[in-house]
Order: C-alpha cells, then structure tokens, then sequence
C-alpha cells in the first residue's frame, strides 16, 4: 500500500494569491502547497486499486502530475470547498476511465457500478455535495457531460462493518472540525510479513474524541504512518496547531507522523526545524524517533509505503 500526499496546503494554498512572504516567494518545491488531498493505491495479483480522498479545487492538477490514470473509489473528509470544489474534474474517470467500466463486456464489467464512482461521505457532506453540485442529480440537456457518481454514507463504514477494496480495509474516524461534523480514514493492509499495517489519515480537525482514538488504536494493528491536521504553530479554532497535532500523534503513537493542512507561516524546513525543538515534549514520540521514526511536515508528491 502506498499513500500518496497529492496536495499539503490550508484552503488558501501556498503560494497564497497576492501574498509577496518569504515562503510564498521561496523557490524551494516543498513550500508550494496544493489543497490538501491523497491518494491510496495497493497492487494485489497485478491489480492496482486507486482510492482518492478529498477532491479539492486542484484536483486537475493533482491528477496530472501523479499521472493518475484510473480511480477506483474517492472518501470525502468534509464539504468544504477546499476539499469538494474539484469534483467536476472526475468526470473522465467516471465516465470512460473506471478499471471496471459497465461499457466493456467482461467478467469483471458485470460487477462493476453502473452508477459510476461510488463516493463515500458522511451525512452533512452529501448534502453539501447535492447542493453545490445539485446539476449532477438533475435532468439536463446533452452536451457538456457530468460526472457519474452514487453518494453512499461513510457512517456505516465502521469497525464491524469495514469498506474492503483492493487487498485494504477502510474504517471511518469521526473528526470535529469546529462544529462541523468531519471524516478521517484508517487504512490496513497485510505486509510483506503477514502483519496488519496502517496509515490514518486525520484532517480537517481540532478536536478528536477518545472514543477516535480507541477506535484507531484497536484496529490499526502496526500504526505505520499518521498525516494529522497541523496548520500553523498559534492556534486556530477549527484546526489544530503544531502542538495540538502532536498531542494525537503522543496517543496514537505512530512510526511517522506527518503534518499537513499547512499555512504559509512557516516554510518547510522551519516547520521541521519548530517539530524537532518541541519533540522532548511528547516523550513517547521521542521515543519513537530514536528507534528510527519521524515527526516531520508533509509535502506535495510525499510517498509512504507500508510494505
């Protein structure tokens, strides 16, 4: 399984239009911060599974430069157009780019969705998704085309009742992102040693209940990798800061945790630089990196293997 982050950045960007800061004028590639947003593929007998989460304003780009060439499925975090406002852009893959396409006469082709790419969210994100893309469920002239895609609630993707796809296991974490109501994901997979590894995937929040973080710790078997909601070093009221991201990560205890959903306030290397300095306050984190861990920003194109 590896887990692509396909864009690192807090709903502005980074660069931030007409901002002339050093970190939005900084020619280093890891200070340039598409909307957050990650791909999850896994290879199983020579099949590759594609599971996109969150399908933000730069989606076309995203796709393009992972050369995304088929998806298979796409989790919504949350309706927020940061993490929503790409959808149109699926329409290739919903239409003549789906592995299984209900056009094509084979085996496979028989099981496949006719209703497209089927999209998983929880109950205040379809109804973001309905009203801000509502020509997708209507009746409308030819010409133009719209994507195809069945919306399917991510509350009943739970511990008893797991989304398998592609050789992975996909459970539900319940997020509050302020006050509204936001989805993580914890992926599994088998290692190479027969082992249950995982990555979870955990933005937009500022708050994780414990009943979250139990959730995660029973079922992640090897925590392999944690990407946490970590927008800037002050806090914020819907996001998590530094600090605050930190917390989890000491309870959760990840192989590697990454921060991502940053602003421009810190470019890359300070933001490792802040991480490193503040680590002696999560004991078990620090720990954690001396056996050859990590606590580190995240970045555009960053691939996590879980072998």
């Amino acid at each position: 399984m590896v887990f692509t982050i396909l864009g690192s950045g807090t709903s502005h960007g980074v660069p931030v239009i007409a901002c002339k800061c050093k970190v939005c004028s900084s020619q280093d590639a890891h200070d340039r911060r598409l909307r957050a947003s990650a791909l999850v593929t896994n290879e199983v007998d020579g099949k590759i599974t594609r599971v996109l989460i969150d399908v933000g304003p730069d989606f076309r780009e995203q796709a393009l430069r992972a050369k995304l060439s088929s998806l298979d499925l796409i989790l919504l975090t949350h309706g927020h157009a940061d993490h929503l406002h790409g959808l149109d852009d699926v329409r290739i893959f919903s239409h003549t780019k789906l592995p299984h396409s209900p056009t094509k006469a084979d085996d496979a082709a028989k099981n496949a969705p006719p209703e497209g790419i089927h999209i998983f969210a929880n109950a205040a994100t379809r109804k973001n998704v309905r009203q801000h893309f509502d020509y997708i469920f209507k009746r409308t002239q030819i010409g133009g085309g719209k994507p195809r895609i069945k919306l399917l609630p991510s509350e009943t993707v739970t511990k008893k009742n797991p989304l398998e796809i592609g050789g992975m296991q996909i459970i539900s974490v319940p997020l509050k992102h302020g006050k509204v109501d936001c989805s993580g994901y914890l992926f599994s997979a088998r290692g190479s040693d027969g082992k249950k590894r995982s990555v979870a995937y955990l933005t937009d929040c500022n708050f994780i209940e414990e009943k979250s973080i139990e959730l995660i710790l029973e079922n992640c078997g090897i925590l392999e990798h944690a990407i946490i909601d970590g927008l800037r070093e002050k806090p914020h009221s819907t996001h998590f800061n530094f600090e605050q991201a930190l917390e989890v990560a000491e309870k959760i205890q990840p192989r590697h945790t990454w921060m991502t959903h940053m602003t421009h306030d810190k470019s890359h290397e300070e933001t490792k630089q802040y991480l490193e300095r503040i680590l002696a306050n999560y004991p078990r984190l620090a720990e954690i990196v001396k056996s050859g861990g990590s606590v580190a920003p995240a970045y555009d194109g960053l691939e996590l293997s879980v072998l």
